[in-house]
């Protein structure tokens, strides 16, 4: 305990900040504190209306005055962006604290990876704390470029900022009692930590033996049945807000006065500019207050909660001892944030950052290694049989499975943009095997060309949709040359690009550059009348096997409903 903390509290020493004139939210006691007083010591709060003397006063000139908003669980890799870049974009927004699971780049880069997203996120005014990867590899159905297995992970509990295993996405495995799974959970339920869930639509039995193994929470619950069912059992349930999962609305139903200390926010992947544009946990708060959650419950299930999950003692309220990480604004009912304070220090106003800070540099080895490719390895032939195809829904991670015959020339199955059906591709990009997986794919509205990323979860191989093989080789080529990232090719030209050589997931580059070509991106999507929703975070997650209802990896199609692989041919 830090002794000053204590002779402030008691007005012995002088306080460094009093902010002043402002209505407190108070989530301890379900309250609002009018014209309130708050006494900042050390980037601790010493004082609520304690008539303590600090060296200077903020007034606040009536704003309401509430804990720093916390994400529950976020892939920061998803933004495209390093940490220190992140911070840059989301603190404006009013988030002080977030809870990274970094299971994008120890996918790929292992025990190097977790390393990085540690190094990186230090010294930053913006708190990151992390989960360990509980997957990876994430399946056996895909090859990956790192495994972590129990063994690896002892050593992260001694960090700090470390806090508990992240979610355990494959939920046949724990029903299995896979082994090396049931060690990663005992590891960290034997030293009282938290362990994240991610069970899309289980329900039932398998819900509760899920639950009986120690996972403690999840976020992909996309009906008010399903959160309910798993608030009985349990859980703590995250209220997503992606860039393409989007299930806030739908789940606000079940959020009552006497279960909303249940909920949290979280964004899990979502884009740099949709983080700056339309927002992030703010974003997730306005859209509860807008459909009726109580204010005082709004703010708890946007900061409060996710620190009692998560053991974060000193996170989430504004009372003594606690963190002087606040937001202050001046409505419910048009909710925007005006001042964000962190450490009990003015870092954003009127969304924009004030608190400048050069984040540390790290270095990372390159990560994209792919046999040498040729035209020939995208050929699909006709074996006269239809094929399976994934259908993309709007606004969803779950895929549909369909079964279509695509038409024919000189023997090779070619795409039909006509109906919106495309050739979809995942290349080996870790060990350089030459593994392949074809398949077709519905949804995306691409009429021409090939769009191209390094980014597919869990184990972020190369993924490439396209109508015809000349831009899908391209788009290929194209990615291993700049050593990752998102691109788009019509025949042989490269149209658009983003490189993302820090582990083939993130920029080196800074925020601004990034949300520009992304903006890019969006404007040449909607111009080619592309229907998916941000079609290359949706391409991503079209590699993802443990999401239903058909996947696609380097070593084939994966029908996540069975859990097993199947052919491209229907009837194979």
């Amino acid at each position: 305990m830090n002794r000053h903390l204590i002779e402030a509290a008691a007005g012995e020493i002088i306080c460094d900040v009093n902010y002043a004139h402002c209505t407190v939210v108070d989530v301890l006691g379900g309250r609002l504190i009018e014209d309130a007083t708050i006494s900042v010591k050390d980037g601790r709060v010493v004082g609520v209306n304690d008539g303590l003397k600090a060296r200077r006063t903020v007034d606040l000139e009536g704003m309401f005055l509430a804990p720093g908003l916390v994400d529950a669980h976020v892939h920061i890799e998803s933004s495209l962006l390093t940490p220190g870049e992140y911070a840059k974009v989301v603190l404006p927004h009013g988030t002080t604290t977030v809870i990274a699971d970094p299971h994008e780049i120890v996918n790929v880069m292992g025990y190097d990876g977790m390393r990085y997203m540690l190094n990186s996120s230090r010294d930053i005014p913006l708190d990151v704390y992390f989960m360990v990867p509980s997957c990876v590899p994430a399946t056996d159905f895909d090859t990956a470029g790192a495994s972590l297995y129990a063994s690896d992970m002892h050593q992260f509990l001694q960090e700090p900022r470390v806090l508990g295993l992240g979610e355990v996405m494959n939920y046949p495995g724990v029903l299995a009692r896979d082994p090396q799974l049931m060690d990663k959970i005992a590891l960290f339920q034997s030293a009282g930590r938290p362990v994240d869930g991610h069970s899309p639509g289980l329900r039932g039995r398998a819900l509760s033996a899920y639950i009986a193994a120690g996972v403690g929470s999840d976020h992909e619950c996309t009906t008010p049945e399903e959160a309910l069912e798993k608030l009985a059992k349990g859980m703590y349930i995250m209220l997503r807000e992606g860039s393409t999962a989007k299930d806030v609305r739908a789940l606000v139903p079940a959020i009552t006065r006497d279960n909303a200390s249940r909920f949290m926010l979280c964004s899990d992947d979502r884009h740099s500019n949709d983080l700056r544009d339309e927002g992030h946990i703010d974003f997730s708060l306005r859209l509860l207050l807008e459909h009726g959650v109580d204010p005082i419950d709004a703010i708890r299930i946007a900061s409060t909660n996710a620190a009692r999950w998560f053991g974060i003692r000193s996170l989430g309220a504004i009372a003594p001892g606690y963190r002087a990480d606040f937001i202050a604004f001046k409505s419910f009912d048009d909710f925007r944030v005006s001042v964000v304070i962190k450490g009990g220090e003015v870092v954003a106003r009127d969304g924009r950052l004030v608190w400048q800070f050069s984040p540390l540099q790290v270095a990372l080895r390159d990560s994209v290694n792919i046999k040498w490719l040729t035209i020939e390895d995208f050929a699909i032939p006709d074996k006269g049989k239809p094929v399976r195809v994934i259908r993309v829904n709007r606004d969803s991670l779950l895929t549909g499975h369909e079964i279509a015959l695509p038409p024919s020339h000189e023997g090779l199955l070619q795409a039909d943009p006509a109906q919106d059906l495309l050739k979809i591709f995942v290349i080996e990009r870790h060990t350089g095997s030459g593994n392949i997986g074809k398949g077709f794919i519905r949804g995306l509205g691409l009429r021409h060309g090939a769009i191209a990323s390094t980014i597919s979860h869990d184990s972020h191989n190369m993924i490439v949709a396209g109508v015809d093989d000349i831009s899908i080789f391209k788009a290929a080529r194209h990615l291993n040359k700049i050593r990752g990232g998102l691109v788009y090719t019509v025949g042989d030209e490269v149209i658009l690009d983003l490189p993302l050589p820090v582990a083939g997931l993130m920029s080196d580059q800074d925020a601004d550059f990034v949300i520009e070509r992304m903006r890019r991106f969006e404007a040449l999507f909607e111009e080619e009348g592309l229907t998916a929703t941000s079609p290359l975070m949706t391409l991503s997650f079209m590699a993802l096997p443990v999401i239903p209802s058909l996947k696609i990896t380097d070593r084939g199609l994966i029908d996540v409903d069975s859990f097993r692989p199947v052919g491209l041919y229907a009837e194979s």
